[in-house]
């Protein structure tokens, strides 16, 4: 996958919220500036979103995400995660970059600002997921139309992973997995993932894997049967080897839970 992610987040506490209220979202996972040592760095998408949708723990924020070459900023709406649409392209959460081109180092801000005023009963969990390409890192740009044979990996994790309350993800750490999953003689391009028998909503992430060249792509994920999934684009050629998968999990409120996921490849001889 040549795309490398960075997600942003900010804790929102059960409280009144009202037009105007302002909060800045800290870097969580992936780099907090854009890469250097990679060659040319393309802007793909931003995601927004807030983790839960459950009833009382809902407040509304438009993100506001500006790199620091940048006048004006790019902003979309956070739609819960739990939401059955809330990945597909054509909502208020997603904005595609247009491959604007970014300068090495160069850092970003991200901020949320109260669209709509209320008052909420639980704490909740805002999000910006900041999709980069790495044109050097070879990669299929639409895997989901290249000619090969449809695969997919049941992958279950060897233990539990914590499900976190929503509103901790400032404190919440990703559980990590190191799994060599694929077949020898073949080449695989990501298509999809799906994420079952835990509760809740929250992030995937895949890095490490030969022919990453150490990027690290972070997925949002809903463990709802009808939800959309997130589009992958940009996908590595993957081959059979060590890699890391991780999982950041939210819910109403902190458990455990043993992720059931399945990989959506399409599978080439090499």
């Amino acid at each position: 996958m040549a795309i490398d992610s960075s997600l942003f987040i900010a804790d929102i506490p059960a409280g009144t919220y009202s037009v105007g209220d302002k909060v800045t979202l800290s870097i969580k996972a992936g780099p907090a500036v854009v890469r250097s040592g990679r060659g040319t760095a393309l802007l793909k998408r931003m995601t927004a979103g807030i983790v839960m949708g459950n009833s009382g723990y809902v407040s509304f924020w438009k993100i506001s995400v500006k790199n620091s070459d940048w006048v004006d900023s790019m902003t979309s709406l956070t739609v819960p995660l739990s939401t059955p649409t809330a990945l597909d392209e054509r909502t208020g959460a997603i904005q595609r970059g247009n491959d604007c081109p970014l300068t090495p180092n160069s850092s970003w801000a991200v901020e949320a600002t109260c669209v709509v005023g209320n008052t909420t009963t639980g704490a909740n969990t805002i999000y910006a997921l900041i999709d980069v390409d790495y044109p050097s890192v070879s990669s299929i740009v639409d895997p989901d139309i290249i000619p090969g044979i449809p695969t997919t990996i049941d992958y279950s994790t060897p233990s539990t992973i914590t499900i976190n309350a929503s509103g901790s993800g400032a404190s919440a750490t990703f559980n990590e997995f190191n799994a060599d999953i694929f077949k020898a003689g073949f080449e695989y391009a990501l298509q999809k993932v799906e994420v079952v028998a835990v509760p809740g909503t929250g992030f995937m992430a895949l890095a490490n894997a030969a022919g990453m060249a150490g990027l690290c792509r972070i997925i949002p994920i809903a463990t709802n049967a009808d939800s959309i999934r997130n589009k992958i684009e940009y996908a590595t050629k993957l081959v059979k080897g060590p890699m890391d998968i991780r999982f950041l999990m939210f819910n109403t409120s902190a458990s455990t839970g043993t992720p059931n996921v399945l990989l959506d490849f399409v599978k080439r001889r090499v």
